[in-house]
């Protein structure tokens, strides 16, 4: 009697772990705004409120997608730097790397229209 139970619970385990509606991890979770994000409409936002700083990504070293590795210490001095929260130099999950990726690529659309605005 004890095994059809246990197999019913392994089966409805299997089941709720196999289910599209599974919790996305949490660095996934804070990179979520992006599947909606608009750079170009965000960076004009920020220019009209006078927020220069510039999107970084933080990694084993920061990164500031768009802006030459030479020149990211005049940038973060003259402009600022604002982290994306989620990013990580471990990728968690298949959607966490997609959504890194798209981080990147919003970042670098944002930087190049916040760099017209502040130059070191």
């Amino acid at each position: 009697m004890k095994f059809p139970i246990s197999l019913s619970l392994i089966c409805a385990s299997l089941i709720a772990c196999a289910s599209p509606e599974r919790q996305l991890d949490p660095f996934a979770q804070k990179l979520q705004w992006l599947d909606t994000a608009d750079p170009q409409a965000d960076a004009a936002r920020a220019i009209a409120q006078n927020d220069l700083r510039l999107l970084g990504l933080a990694m084993r070293a920061l990164s500031l997608p768009g802006v030459d590795p030479d020149d990211h210490y005049r940038y973060e001095q003259a402009c600022g730097v604002r982290l994306i929260e989620g990013i990580s130099d471990v990728v968690r999950s298949d959607e966490h790397l997609r959504l890194m990726q798209m981080a990147r690529s919003y970042a670098l659309q944002y930087n190049a229209i916040i760099k017209t605005q502040c130059t070191p």
